[in-house]
């Protein structure tokens, strides 16, 4: 059988080495670069809580996942550091949605705890002086180099026989018989394949209509600002969604990063980092922690989420297109989800079967139901949908 995946990120790299695995022949097309898009422009966060009970489950066994990656390439260690994941809530309304979820995270052993505003302070000192949180949730997850471990499965996968094509784009693919029977590219050549894979992150959505299905896909910009390296003075992964959605938290070489969004970011596939984000991150994130004004920032960056409406990956076969399957809109959850994903939909593609826990991730769930995919200024409300 062989396999043509459109994408060289952590996704078609992981499920390249996945589908060798079960002996299925596969090419990944990149048209920059491995990790040039969303895999490198990330700050690689791993977290088993969730706000729904399919995503908790889910996200819980992608944890457990991602300890064995450096097996699953190898050897190569992809910098995975264990932490605390710190949710700070500044609004009665948060902790009134979040008390209740904590049997849910109990239940599939989220590792997660709603908390007092004290030992939120107490986990994360520099948040002292600064607005005062109602509660907040602790609980386990870990960080990865987003480098480390796209190079690690990109490595591992050329050690296994998967073939690349670097630096060209796949235009659509070619279908006979009403099923797919190869990828196109833009030098005029087509490579033959049973299953086409569309992992291309921000560009799914192009790359499917050009294929002739409609997906739900937008690329949203997100940015990220990085500061001179510090002695540490935090170890948890600070995230926050009063006033706005941001984050924060030191790595190992002692830099902070940070980001809070823009509720008015429009859609559409947008790399540049903007003064207009150093600025809103500095005020807001400083509302949060004074202390840390001390920092200097010395470089910024953007990518995309590649969302969808019910913030939730396309994950399988396309009904509409035999042969054609997604493995795209992680709604920021790239980094996490797809190691655990990519092992399941390499089992689906090499014949072994759907596995249930890739119930909610359907490719066609959106069929003739709204698939607006919104901004929400509230994080929560995006979850209603």
């Amino acid at each position: 059988m062989r396999s043509v995946i459109v994408g060289a990120g952590i996704a078609g790299l992981a499920l390249a080495v996945e589908l060798r695995r079960h002996g299925v022949e596969a090419t990944v097309v990149e048209a920059r670069y491995p990790g040039a898009g969303n895999s490198s422009r990330n700050v690689g966060r791993v977290r088993r809580m969730q706000l729904t009970p399919d995503l908790t489950e889910f996200s819980c066994r992608a944890s457990d996942k991602w300890t064995r990656v450096d097996e699953i390439t190898g050897g190569r260690n992809p910098l995975l550091y264990p932490t605390r994941y710190v949710w700070v809530l500044y609004g009665e309304d948060e902790r009134e949605v979040v008390e209740p979820m904590q049997p849910m995270w109990d239940e599939h052993d989220a590792r997660a705890r709603v908390v007092e505003p004290s030992e939120v302070l107490s986990a994360v000192p520099v948040l002292q002086g600064g607005q005062r949180p109602v509660g907040g949730v602790i609980g386990d997850a870990a960080i990865v180099h987003h480098d480390a471990a796209v190079y690690a499965y990109y490595l591992f996968a050329r050690e296994a026989g998967v073939r690349f094509e670097i630096g060209v784009r796949a235009t659509g693919v070619e279908v006979t018989g009403g099923h797919v029977s190869g990828v196109v590219l833009a030098d005029g050549r087509t490579l033959p394949a049973d299953a086409v894979v569309n992992a291309a992150g921000g560009r799914s959505g192009e790359f499917a209509r050009a294929c002739g299905v409609e997906i739900p896909n937008s690329p949203i910009r997100r940015e990220v600002l990085v500061t001179e390296p510090s002695k540490p003075f935090m170890t948890p992964a600070v995230t926050f969604y009063r006033p706005q959605e941001g984050w924060f938290n030191q790595t190992l070489r002692g830099e902070l990063v940070a980001g809070v969004v823009d509720v008015d970011e429009p859609f559409g596939m947008n790399e540049e980092s903007s003064v207009k984000f150093l600025g809103r991150t500095a005020r807001v994130v400083l509302e949060k922690a004074p202390r840390l004004a001390e920092l200097r920032v010395i470089r910024q960056w953007a990518g995309v989420y590649d969302t969808t409406p019910d913030k939730r990956p396309l994950v399988g076969e396309h009904s509409e297109l035999p042969g054609l399957f997604a493995l795209n809109g992680w709604s920021g959850r790239g980094i996490l989800l797809a190691p655990l994903s990519a092992e399941l939909l390499a089992r689906e593609i090499a014949g072994l079967g759907r596995d249930p826990l890739l119930r909610s991730f359907d490719p066609n769930r959106f069929a003739g139901r709204d698939s607006t995919v919104t901004a929400h200024s509230d994080y929560y409300s995006g979850y209603a949908h």
